[in-house]
């Protein structure tokens, strides 16, 4: 199949975003009176979106629920990731020349991703990478997130793409599913480290950026 455009995930895709957000989550923990969690704990409860990340958080060191699972928990985990947000988020390797790469090839591109889309916005435009991409969604874009498929659809008209010629790229089940509800290929990246485990039905798995663009223009 000879795809038309690309829609991205961004943290654990394009950019590396894991020790910045644990510090976020635990500059809360530690507001709260929680001792901080590895980074490899905190990544577990990522990928649903902010509000997930910090319910899933709180439930793993406060299962008695001493603290409130509400908005001005989630408005202080946001004010703490503003804080740290570009300490040491990076793209990963590969990740420009294959976006160069693509962008001279004239395929239509979008970030799609959970994380909400202030935060998502301003790490695009800081890491150079806001013009490769015709539309940039988060997670507060739309009514729905992924898994959901709306995100997806909104993205393709944005990018004037054929939704059944986009592949989406993830790294993560959400990614995954995502796509399929939306009636489009997915491919599974290996390197992000946020979800290790392989899902279970990626149409490809990519082990490096440069495949995922011989997918996009072989």
């Amino acid at each position: 199949m000879r795809f038309r455009a690309a829609l991205f995930d961004l943290d654990g895709t394009l950019v590396d975003t894991r020790r910045d957000l644990a510090a976020g989550v635990n500059l809360l923990l530690a507001d709260l009176g929680f001792d901080p969690l590895p980074v490899e704990t905190v990544m577990r409860f990522v990928g649903r979106g902010a509000r997930l990340l910090i319910r899933r958080t709180l439930d793993h060191v406060d299962p008695e629920e001493r603290v409130r699972r509400d908005d001005p928990t989630l408005r202080r985990f946001l004010e703490h990731y503003w804080r740290v947000i570009l300490d040491t988020t990076a793209p990963f390797p590969g990740v420009i020349d294959g976006l160069e790469r693509l962008r001279e090839a004239g395929l239509p591109m979008a970030v799609v991703s959970n994380k909400p889309e202030e935060p998502t916005l301003h790490i695009v435009r800081a890491l150079g990478l806001e013009g490769f991409f015709g539309a940039v969604l988060g997670g507060d874009s739309l009514p729905t997130k992924k898994p959901e498929p709306e995100m997806l659809q909104v993205a393709a008209i944005r990018i004037g793409a054929d939704l059944a010629g986009c592949l989406m790229v993830g790294d993560s089940d959400v990614d995954i599913d995502a796509a399929h509800n939306a009636g489009v290929a997915a491919a599974w990246c290996s390197w992000g480290g946020i979800h290790p485990e392989r899902p279970a039905d990626p149409d490809f798995v990519v082990d490096r950026f440069e495949q995922v663009v011989d997918l996009l223009i072989p």
